[in-house]
C-alpha cells in the first residue's frame, strides 16, 4: 500500500522534544526549564482571572492592546512589533520566510536547539560556529558565511550556557555581514541581565532593515504555559512575517496576561533582584563543593561534573529520586554537564543539600 510521502528533510528529522526530566516523586521541584523562580505577577493571574467570557470568539489577529503596552514599557515603535505564540513559532516563521532549500542558516555551538530544528523544516542547510569557552564567537561566525548564508541565528544570553557576547562584538558582527543576510537575536534572557556590556539588541533591529530581536514572556513574566513571545524588527520584515504567522497565533488569554505582566514593573523587578541573590549564593555553595560552574547572566548554571561516580548522569538520576528536576545536557554533547535553573528559597536550598549529600555517598 502507498502513503503520502514526507519531505527528505522532515523524515530525516528528530523530534524536539523539551527534556524537563523524570521522577517518581509526586511533589516535584523542577530546575529543568528555566522557568520563573517565583512565578507570575499576580496582576497576570487576576488578569486571567476575568477571562470566563467570550470563549466562543476568536482573537484579535494583532493585539493592539499587548502590542502598545510593549512598546510603553520598552519605548519601541508599535508598527515594529510582532507577536507570537512563544518565540518558538517566531524562530519558526522567519525560517519559513526567509530560508529557501538551496540557502544556509548559522548558528552557534551551544546556541537554542530550536534553531538547527527550524532551519531543518525549512528545508535549508544548517552551519555551526564553533564556540569558544562556552561563549559566541564571532570570528567564528563570520568564517561561515558564504553566498548562500541568509540567516544568521545568535542567543544573546545564549542558553543553555549562560555566556554572552558584548554590544561591542554584536555591532562588529551586524557591521561585517552582508546587507542581505538576516541576523536573528534572541534576548530571551534579557531581562535578568545587569552587566552594562550587554544590550539586547533592540537598538539594532531600530536602525537595520536586516535585524530582528526577539522576546518571550516565558521567563521573567512567568507565562510559559500560554505561550507568548515578540520580535522587533523594520516593518518590511513584520509585514512579510505576518503573510507566514497563522492568523490567530496569539490567544486572548495570553494577550490578556500579557499586558498586565508587562505592565506589573514591581514584580519584574522583584523577579530581577531574586535572581541577583541567588544566582551569587548558587556560586558560593558550589565553589564550597568544588563543583566547576559557568558564570552566567541569565537565571540558569551550567555545571560540570566529574567523570567519575559523581558524574552528571548518576547526579540527575540522584536528584530525580529525590524530586528534584534537572536538564542533563548529552543532546549538546556536554555528557558532563547539568543545566540548574535558580528557583524559590525553598527550591534552592533543597537542591544544594541533596547535591551536597549526592557527593558525599
Amino acid at each position: 500500500m502507498d502513503f503520502p510521502t514526507t519531505r527528505p528533510n522532515i523524515e530525516k528529522l528528530q523530534n524536539y522534544k523539551p527534556n524537563f526530566g523524570k521522577s517518581k516523586i509526586g511533589n516535584l521541584i523542577r530546575l529543568s526549564a528555566n522557568e520563573s523562580a517565583l512565578g507570575a505577577s499576580l496582576k497576570a493571574i487576576e488578569a486571567l482571572k476575568l477571562f470566563s467570557y467570550d470563549l466562543n470568539r476568536y482573537p484579535p489577529q494583532v493585539s493592539e492592546e499587548l502590542i502598545s503596552a510593549i512598546s510603553k514599557r520598552y519605548s519601541l515603535a508599535k508598527k515594529k512589533i510582532i507577536l507570537g505564540n512563544g518565540s518558538d513559532e517566531l524562530i519558526s516563521i522567519l525560517a519559513q520566510t526567509f530560508l529557501n532549500s538551496e540557502d544556509e542558516a548559522i548558528y552557534t555551538e551551544f546556541g537554542f536547539l530550536q534553531f538547527p530544528q527550524a532551519i531543518s523544516i525549512a528545508g535549508a542547510k544548517g552551519v555551526v560556529a564553533n564556540d569558544v569557552k562556552f561563549t559566541a564567537n564571532v570570528d567564528n561566525i563570520l568564517s561561515k558565511i558564504n553566498k548562500n548564508t541568509k540567516i544568521i541565528f545568535l542567543a544573546n544570553p545564549n542558553n543553555p550556557t549562560g555566556t554572552f557576547i558584548p554590544k561591542k562584538e554584536v555591532m562588529r558582527l551586524h557591521k561585517s555581514i552582508p546587507s542581505n543576510i538576516l541576523l536573528v537575536y534572541d534576548a530571551a534572557y534579557s531581562e535578568y541581565v545587569i552587566d552594562n556590556d550587554y544590550f539586547d539588541g533592540s537598538e539594532l533591529a531600530d536602525a537595520n532593515e536586516n535585524v530582528i530581536m526577539l522576546r518571550t514572556f516565558s521567563k521573567l513574566h512567568g507565562l510559559a504555559s500560554l505561550r507568548l513571545g515578540w520580535g522587533y524588527a523594520s516593518e518590511n520584515i513584520i509585514d512579510n512575517l505576518m503573510k507566514v504567522r497563522g492568523p490567530f497565533s496569539v490567544n486572548t488569554a495570553a494577550i490578556m496576561a500579557g499586558v498586565a505582566a508587562i505592565e506589573d514593573i514591581e514584580f519584574q523587578n522583584k523577579s530581577v533582584q531574586h535572581n541577583i541573590k541567588w544566582m551569587s549564593w548558587f556560586e558560593k555553595e558550589l565553589q564550597s563543593i568544588n563543583l566547576d560552574f559557568q558564570s552566567s547572566i541569565t537565571n540558569f548554571l551550567l555545571i560540570r561534573f566529574p567523570s567519575n561516580r559523581y558524574n552528571a548522569q548518576n547526579a540527575e538520576s540522584f536528584l530525580a529520586s529525590k524530586g528534584i528536576l534537572v536538564r542533563g545536557m548529552k543532546v549538546y554533547g556536554l555528557s558532563n554537564h547539568l543545566r540548574v535553573s535558580i528557583g524559590n528559597e525553598e527550591e534552592n536550598f533543597k537542591f544544594i543539600k541533596e547535591l551536597k549529600a549526592f557527593l558525599a555517598n
